[in-house]
């Protein structure tokens, strides 16, 4: 029977799964996916990502198979193959799966109760330890649409910003 660690080398030999469990390259496929074609610096840009460091990716996505690129003058655009587009959508669909309201909305109650045990354990700079790092992960859910999801995040905000202060 395999063991977890088995499971994760083995996995992380594949260089696609490598590759896609970094933020960057999804970033820059899902970006040649909405902008293309394209090419490198605007890449570069969209994914707020240096030009090498975006190179080198777009690099890594053209051995895959994932994108071509083609000569125009000086220019070199980008256009995802139709493999390329099938892992795009797949990505896409993953993303909007983690972001969905409902599972905005666990994140939020979990917070909230991390702050609840926070609050319980009183002041002090254990609690300011705890609590700092969570508005982060609310600055997230704040970025949401959905109104009501957001109002919940600023008030829970709004207490962790209170209990800071004193």
């Amino acid at each position: 029977m395999p063991t977890e660690n088995s499971i994760k080398n083995q996995s992380m030999r594949d260089p696609l799964q490598r590759l896609f469990l970094r933020e960057k390259p999804s970033l820059a496929l899902l970006a040649l996916r909405e902008m293309e074609p394209v090419y490198a610096a605007q890449i570069a840009k969209h994914i707020d990502s240096t030009f090498p460091h975006t190179s080198s990716i777009l690099g890594e996505l053209e051995e895959q198979g994932l994108i071509v690129s083609r000569p125009e003058g000086r220019i070199r655009y980008l256009e995802l193959t139709d493999r390329g587009r099938e892992v795009a959508r797949a990505l896409k669909e993953l993303s909007d799966l983690l972001t969905r309201p409902d599972g905005m909305m666990q994140r939020l109650k979990r917070l909230e109760g991390l702050v609840e045990m926070a609050s319980a354990a009183g002041g002090g700079a254990e609690a300011h330890l705890a609590l700092g790092p969570l508005r982060r992960d609310l600055a997230k859910i704040m970025g949401t649409e959905d109104l009501g999801l957001r109002e919940e995040a600023e008030a829970l905000d709004g207490r962790i910003s209170a209990s800071l202060r004193h």
